[in-house]
């Protein structure tokens, strides 16, 4: 298989030296965050600012800031200091019917009940994380344009910038602003972008990594770009279009975000969860719409019964995807490739090819490989089959929000049909269908609320 892993230590070139360059790249990428009036109000700041990292010999330090706040922002952390970080794959898996609240944190247990609200304080840090993200993989693009335009690393700081805009899109609701620290210190305020707006920058940072990759001629940052791009056209209703952008992508390629044991912040943060804190269990036919992850039975889903949970009452079944702190998460793959194909094959009417790009994974992305498919012999059958595989093979790697909200919004399904509803086993399921922007964010004048909550 080829695995393409990228961790803040890779890029810095000794462990050490990463988890120094590392603090240091949190502070300032605490001011790249939104939340912008902290920001306005520091006379003398006792951080790096942009134009202390202004010669060529910052970008590697650039580089590992970029992959390490995206690992906080993906995959979480386990900060002890900070109480953790959920990061999105826990935050999309627990607000669908991935896992299941076993623990007693009211923000949390709202957020598995799909009743978010925008003062939601765990969910403001999760939000802040990933504007960090964002707001750093800019700040490290301009400095690629400057010292080292269209190289390999360039394109890959681009890619993290655009799987950032993805996340917003598919897991938040329409209306997020997106704000940028200048090289003087000073804030360009965002304005609320849509839904498709976000989708279609994110699309165009793609384009820029393609354009950049293709100059390096490096196949690795070629098809994380592609993958990333063909994500954000599935999202924006272009299937076939998305399914030109991954052709050429090899079934065994992987991009993953590494973690790592040098620091709690680097740790897994849904092993965290899951094993450390025993807060987030495995679903089993969740809200009666959810699939059943836990009794699958599935190795794509492997997990293994955990006791009691945190609240002393719910059973922990514990995930084994993350089975420990430096756990790995594919954020793109060549499996995630065919599944676009076979969905794309799907829309044109093209069962053969549904079906076959269905199977390619499941004869050669495991050591073992699975049955083949078979067609169920009806459009919705067929719907139903294509969003289990990708339930299955994505599983915790926060594409599972983003696909409920397409089969409303793309494919006319009733949302209470899609999501867990009715009785939740802490009280009842609420009618979100995403989550809504943090209340942090009325530091931006431009800002009030979500522009809807459609899916």
């Amino acid at each position: 298989m080829t695995t393409h892993a990228r961790f803040a230590g890779a890029a810095a070139g000794r462990p050490g030296a990463a988890r120094g360059a590392l603090l240091a790249l949190a502070a300032l990428a605490t001011l790249l965050a939104c939340d912008t009036d902290d920001i306005l109000t520091a006379e003398d700041p006792d951080v790096l600012t942009p134009r202390t990292l202004n010669d060529s010999s910052a970008l590697p330090t650039v580089l590992a800031g970029t992959i390490g706040n995206f690992q906080i922002a993906y995959s979480g952390g386990a900060d002890l200091s900070n109480g953790g970080h959920e990061g999105q794959i826990n935050v999309a898996g627990l607000f669908t019917d991935e896992l299941l609240s076993a623990e007693t944190f009211p923000d949390r247990i709202g957020v598995d009940q799909r009743t978010v609200f925008p003062g939601n304080g765990s969910m403001g840090g999760v939000f802040l994380d990933l504007s960090r993200a964002r707001a750093f993989a800019e700040f490290a693009s301009t400095r690629f344009l400057e010292f080292a335009p269209g190289s390999a690393d360039h394109a890959e700081v681009l890619s993290i910038a655009g799987f950032t805009y993805v996340l917003f899109a598919e897991n938040y609701c329409s209306g997020v602003p997106f704000s940028y620290l200048q090289d003087d210190g000073s804030v360009e305020l965002g304005t609320p972008l849509t839904r498709d707006e976000t989708l279609t920058l994110a699309v165009a940072k793609f384009d820029s990594a393609l354009t950049f990759a293709a100059a390096a001629e490096d196949e690795e940052q070629l098809h994380l770009a592609s993958v990333g791009k063909a994500r954000a056209l599935l999202d924006l209703g272009r299937p076939a279009d998305a399914a030109a952008a991954v052709a050429d992508v090899p079934l065994d390629f992987e991009y993953v975000v590494e973690s790592s044991d040098n620091s709690t912040r680097q740790n897994n943060g849904v092993w965290n969860y899951t094993f450390n804190s025993s807060s987030f269990s495995v679903s089993d036919v969740e809200g009666g719409n959810g699939l059943p992850f836990a009794s699958a039975e599935d190795p794509r889903v492997p997990s293994a019964p955990g006791g009691v949970g945190f609240d002393g009452t719910t059973d922990l079944i514990l995930q084994l995807k993350y089975p420990d702190e430096t756990s790995g998460a594919v954020l793109a793959s060549g499996v995630e490739a065919q599944l676009i194909i076979a969905e794309a094959a799907l829309a044109a009417g093209d069962v053969a090819g549904w079906l076959a790009a269905l199977n390619a994974p499941r004869r050669g992305a495991l050591a073992a490989p699975l049955p083949d498919l078979v067609d169920p012999g009806d459009a919705v059958g067929r719907l139903d089959l294509t969003f289990q595989e990708r339930a299955y093979w994505l599983y915790l790697t926060s594409h599972r929000l983003g696909d409920l909200r397409r089969l409303v919004r793309q494919y006319g399904r009733d949302a209470e049909s899609v999501f867990p509803t009715g009785e939740h086993h802490k009280g009842q399921y609420g009618t979100d269908v995403n989550l809504p922007i943090s209340g942090t964010e009325r530091n931006n004048p431009n800002f009030q609320q979500c522009l809807d909550r459609d899916a």
